[in-house]
């Protein structure tokens, strides 16, 4: 019995000291100055991160959403070697080539925000898909919720612009409306003609696409394509495993989106021109509050003690535990 009495016991006291390791890990640990005194940095950080969950916008919020997206930005000017070293590259000043785009951009799902997801409690909610499609009529498939991929080949110059959609030619398990999708899309592979084309429901009802990308394949985030005016069938092949249906159009919209610039910190922009350090708030020092233990009386870790009491318990230190288990045996 008193093995079992001294293992909760250990377990009590033990604890406080594995939050504050999982603490450290998560929120970075504590510096130590001369004196021995402990300081809390990036008090900070995890003041901004209040005001996030918070949905505020302060100028810490807007200084961190200035730098994120400025840091961001300088890192696609460096090269990473490998064992933590990263130099970098000088690149000469080159004008972005804005008649020729090609690139390929993988299916995401689109993550609801819990706020949107609680308005639908109690109801039906709507599937939404990284690639937007209107139709000009009632379909029986809608052509997004099984695009895997789409590749995206335009040039200006010679007034090519081309879109080539990636379907699976395997089921899904998961998805009762996959084998029908799949079993209608495939009937393009005895397409001949044109007219044949406009019989067929998917080739013949697109009429804009609209996406914005996301870690695409040679093209940048955060670029919003849409292609209007209606989609021209062009061909239908398999290769694989995979379906391509191509589209020609006649009109596409560029709009890139420079977060940086839409979220610009004058009061951040500043810091950077003087090179400024990052601040660390030395206002909370553990040593401006001290606690001491209810048996002897002796100072102990403030944070061990504030643990034992939101626990019910009386603040003990760890020689006092030790001699408390010492007699239960």
């Amino acid at each position: 019995m008193n093995k079992i009495k001294k293992f909760f016991l250990n377990f009590w006291y033990g604890l406080p000291f594995g939050m504050k390791a999982m603490g450290d890990e998560i929120m970075g640990s504590n510096a130590v100055d001369s004196n021995g005194t402990t300081i809390g940095q990036e008090v900070s950080d995890e003041r901004v991160a209040k005001h996030l969950l918070k949905g505020e916008v302060t100028q810490e919020v807007e200084e961190l959403r200035y730098r994120t997206y400025k840091v961001e930005n300088e890192s696609k000017n460096y090269k990473y070697l490998g064992n933590g070293i990263a130099v970098k590259e000088n690149k000469e000043e080159k004008k972005e080539d804005r008649t020729k785009f090609k690139f390929t951009q993988e299916s995401n799902i689109v993550c609801e925000s819990v706020s949107d997801s609680l308005k639908q409690v109690g109801s039906y909610g709507t599937e939404k898909y990284m690639f937007e499609i209107d139709y000009n009529s009632l379909v029986r498939f809608k052509v997004e919720k099984f695009i895997t991929k789409i590749d995206v080949d335009i040039n200006d110059k010679i007034k090519k612009v081309e879109t080539t959609l990636h379907f699976s030619t395997e089921p899904n398990p998961y998805d009762a409306a996959s084998m029908p999708f799949i079993n209608e899309i495939k009937k393009l592979l005895d397409v001949k003609s044109e007219y044949e084309a406009s019989r067929h429901e998917i080739a013949s009802s697109i009429v804009n696409l609209t996406f914005t990308t996301y870690k695409a394949y040679n093209e940048a985030d955060f670029v919003n394509y849409c292609f209007i005016n209606g989609a021209k069938f062009k061909s239908f092949k398999q290769e694989g495993y995979e379906y391509l249906l191509t589209f020609e159009w006649d009109k596409y919209i560029r709009m890139p989106l420079d977060l940086e610039t839409k979220y610009y910190s004058k009061s951040m922009a500043e810091k950077y021109e003087k090179k400024e350090r990052k601040n660390v708030d030395v206002s909370v020092v553990q040593g401006e509050r001290k606690r001491y233990c209810s048996i002897c009386g002796r100072e102990m870790s403030v944070y061990d003690a504030d643990i034992q009491e939101a626990d019910g318990h009386e603040p003990i230190c760890k020689e006092c535990m030790k001699q408390v288990l010492n007699k239960q045996e």
